[in-house]
């Protein structure tokens, strides 16, 4: 990573984080470079995602397994207007690059264990959710569900750790002063990254 300043090392973080993110693009190598967003889970080291049985993504990678795989979290935009309109724009982020090898999972009591982290991750409310009844019911004998065992994990946090006390202390008055939800959590992440001093 050309930036030192940004490099994260927290794999504990890393893999909260990832369990925070919506969505992640997964990279197929082909004849032309496809990316493909996808909804996914991770546990023990390993990226689950699912799919339908057929279509380009599913040709692929039953033929090409190596797969690159990025997830970030958005936060703060800084615009020129912060830091006494002094600011160079820019965009405070967290993303996770992995690399990994995908492979199917053709056990049916595994995909169903799959499939229900899956939705734990979004439902998380749902406490009672299965498999075997409702609008789950024998709907993952028709998916197509994957794993991207993982070989290689980093991170990047770009939160301000370039810019010193006195500046980084003027931005976070200015995120309070604008006072939207995404500039609390941005206000939390700056505190944490310095006070870590990763």
């Amino acid at each position: 990573m050309r930036r030192k300043d940004f490099i994260f090392e927290d794999r504990k973080e890393m893999e909260i984080m990832l369990n925070k993110i919506e969505f992640g693009v997964m990279a197929i190598p082909d004849k032309i470079p496809y990316a493909v967003p996808i909804s996914f889970c991770y546990k023990d080291n390993e990226i689950y995602f699912h799919g339908a049985m057929a279509g380009r993504k599913h040709e692929i990678l039953k033929n090409n397994p190596e797969v690159s795989f990025t997830a970030s979290k958005v936060y703060s935009y800084i615009p020129s207007s912060f830091l006494n309109r002094k600011m160079t724009p820019t965009q405070f982020f967290f993303s996770i690059f992995i690399e990994g090898k995908f492979e199917v999972v053709n056990d049916f009591e595994k995909k169903k264990k799959i499939l229900c982290e899956l939705v734990k991750k979004y439902e998380p409310e749902n406490t009672n959710m299965s498999m075997d009844k409702g609008q789950f019911k024998d709907s993952e004998i028709h998916t197509f569900v994957g794993v991207i065992k993982i070989y290689n994990m980093t991170a990047k946090a770009k939160f301000g750790q370039n810019m010193s006390d006195s500046d980084i202390n003027i931005i976070i008055n200015d995120l309070k002063n604008r006072n939207a939800k995404i500039d609390i959590e941005t206000i939390e992440m700056i505190n944490k990254l310095r006070d870590k001093n990763i």
